[in-house]
């Protein structure tokens, strides 16, 4: 009876199948597992890519967590679209005002100046809160104005003009 030996050709190819098999069926990587009190390196990659995050005057309480402008003005569908929304894992702002479009902290300096100026809040009236949002946004003759608030003791409410 003939004797089989493994040759050095032989061992390296177990060595590198037997790498593949570890590796295979596994769909998490090393870089998505998080532990408690730990910080997740993708989340925190994908903030920093993200051209909505802000990062200046992200946790400034302005009365309300979430705010969405839209306006059609002159003709012009959603020439107004400005957004707003502060949560836990971050803060994104767009500006979208006629030709002008920000994001991110240069979106949030533009806004950061008109929120401290608009003083509505839960119970203000859908006239006055259609009113001030006109003034504060120096928004004229729209033919469709539609704001989104949630307030910061978790009241949402939807306004229309």
């Amino acid at each position: 009876m003939k004797r089989g030996y493994v040759t050095g050709y032989g061992v390296a190819t177990l060595f590198a199948m037997s790498l593949m098999v570890a590796g295979c069926g596994n769909d998490e990587t090393a870089s998505d597992k998080v532990e408690d009190g730990s910080t997740n390196s993708n989340t925190t990659d994908n903030m920093m890519k993200d051209k909505d995050a802000v990062t200046k005057n992200a946790d400034t309480d302005y009365g309300f967590t979430s705010l969405s402008i839209e306006a059609d003005v002159n003709g012009d569908m959603d020439a107004i679209d400005i957004s707003y929304d502060r949560e836990n894992d971050g803060t994104e702002a767009e500006y979208q005002y006629k030709d002008e479009n920000k994001r991110g902290d240069a979106a949030m300096t533009e806004l950061d100046a008109k929120f401290k100026n608009l003083k509505v809040d839960a119970d203000t009236s859908e006239k006055d809160v259609i009113a001030e949002v006109e003034r504060v946004f120096a928004i004229q003759d729209a033919s469709r104005l539609e704001v989104e608030i949630d307030f910061s003791d978790g009241t949402e409410k939807e306004y229309k003009k």
